[in-house]
């Protein structure tokens, strides 16, 4: 039995009962009446392919190409047209088949003999490149045949296009069978039938989580010509087609109806030589010094020297041959380093404005890729407290630290009053807990002097005095306070 669409028992309803209507209003009102008692009597079902009308015949099955909604319209592929035959049945038991080529003719229609069994008709006098249906009115619904036979992918060369450029993707350049396969629609305007290809080859995928290239294996469909068609990285996934990042067999297969029948064609590019490159990079970061002291307060893009930087590129070898770092101060476009390797280890020890540039190339120099980095190392910076607690609040404000940022050849000495040195170091981001021999000294003023170089070159000397605060019952024991410490 012939399934009836919602929408069709509508207008039909329409149809039937508006003539007796005196005016359009009482119509429209009729009309959505109907559709409102349809609405609350259907009950949802899947989406699903409905088959109008039952084709068979030729080799194999026939297959159902295209279902062409909008224009009630299905096509049909058979291979071959023996015995091809099509079916429909409805709750007529008298059926008028009708044939045309271009638009039917409703007025003059081009008949079709069938033979009636019961609800069911067929009609066995199948021609090629037709459309076909029955005569129902408003519930008119329409069938078109192609052999797909004498339409065959046939592929006889294949290779690549040689004036494409690689570096972005790749395009097929050949001889083939493949004439479009045309239909008409009822209203006479032209449609192809899309033939649906594959192509399949090897290429790589980078890792962000592991920091590598690993093998992939791509193998696509589409439906455009693959004579016609960029196959590149895209935004949409039906047109996404990684880059070719290694030497690689190619194969195009086509097309899916010859699949189904059976008679499906390959061709292949046994050893193509990628030409394409992809370059990934990244940093790791040492800062040791006078720059380990701004940490994450550090501004974004901002670091303190010495900075100690390893720059890492990736890229898919052995496609991209040689990698080169160059770095830039201070928008000189001269480069202060040049180097030819993967990874880049360097110290900036002067303030000012970096680029740091990484370039790729392929084997035959055709392909270049590049990836920038840009950073800033401040200027000197030297901040020295006046006072501190030690051993009053453990934790806080208990150990005598200067702030500093790019400041290279740090020395930094205690005294007391009587000159004797209580403390030496020469990290920055380390300083005087307030002891001398593993005693908290007593509270007063005591003396720094600190020497550094600036990132800049400069020399400089600071000193002055830091007040040491402490609260009753934990001064430094006896024969510390006000005296002159014993050697």
């Amino acid at each position: 039995m012939q399934s009836l669409r919602l929408t069709d028992i509508i207008y039909n309803f329409g149809d039937l009962f508006g003539s007796y209507m005196d005016n359009k209003r009482r119509k429209f009102n009729l009309f959505y009446a109907a559709l409102l008692l349809a609405g609350a009597l259907s009950t949802p079902a899947p989406a699903q392919q409905t088959e109008y009308y039952r084709v068979t015949g030729g080799r194999g099955t026939p297959l159902l190409a295209d279902d062409n909604t909008r224009n009630r319209i299905q096509v049909y592929l058979v291979y071959g047209m023996e015995n091809v035959q099509i079916s429909y049945t409805s709750p007529s038991t008298a059926h008028e088949w009708c044939r045309y080529r271009t638009r039917p003719d409703l007025n003059d229609p081009d008949r079709v003999t069938s033979v009636q069994n019961g609800t069911t008709s067929t009609i066995t006098d199948v021609e090629d490149g037709c459309g076909y249906y029955v005569d129902e009115g408003s519930m008119r619904r329409y069938v078109w045949i192609i052999d797909y036979s004498k339409y065959e992918f046939n592929i006889r060369r294949f290779n690549v296009m040689p004036d494409f450029n690689e570096c972005v993707g790749i395009r097929f350049d050949g001889d083939a069978d493949l004439e479009d396969m045309t239909y008409y629609t009822p209203s006479g305007v032209p449609e192809k039938v899309k033939r649906v290809f594959e192509l399949s080859y090897e290429t790589l995928k980078w890792n962000g989580e592991t920091g590598r290239f690993s093998p992939e294996h791509v193998s696509k469909s589409f439906d455009t010509h693959p004579f016609a068609t960029s196959f590149m990285p895209s935004a949409s996934p039906e047109l996404d087609f990684p880059l070719l990042l290694t030497d690689t067999e190619i194969t195009l297969t086509g097309d899916a109806f010859a699949r189904h029948f059976g008679v499906e064609k390959s061709a292949t590019i046994p050893a193509y030589e990628a030409r394409a490159i992809e370059l990934h990079a990244d940093t790791v970061m040492s800062l040791s010094g006078a720059a380990a002291g701004g940490g994450a307060d550090a501004p974004e893009g901002e670091l303190q020297a010495p900075a100690h930087i390893t720059f890492t590129a990736h890229v898919n070898k052995p496609v991209a041959s040689l990698v080169t770092w160059k770095i830039f101060r201070d928008e000189n476009p001269s480069p202060d380093v040049l180097f030819n390797a993967e990874t880049l280890e360097y110290t900036f020890d002067r303030n000012g404005k970096y680029r740091i540039t990484v370039e790729t190339g392929n084997r035959s120099g055709g392909c270049v890729e590049e990836y920038s980095f840009d950073i800033a190392i401040t200027e000197t910076v030297m901040e020295i407290p006046n006072a501190f607690s030690p051993g009053v609040t453990p934790g806080i404000n208990d150990i005598f630290r200067v702030n500093c940022k790019s400041v290279m050849n740090f020395r930094g000495r205690i005294f007391n009053r009587w000159g004797t040195e209580l403390f030496y170091w020469t990290d920055p981001s380390q300083g005087w807990d307030g002891k001398y021999r593993g005693n908290y000294v007593p509270a007063g003023a005591y003396y720094y002097l600190i020497e550094y170089t600036g990132t800049d070159g400069r020399k400089g000397v600071r000193k002055g005095d830091v007040n040491v605060f402490r609260t009753r019952g934990r001064d430094a024991g006896p024969g510390t306070a006000e005296q002159e410490p014993q050697l």
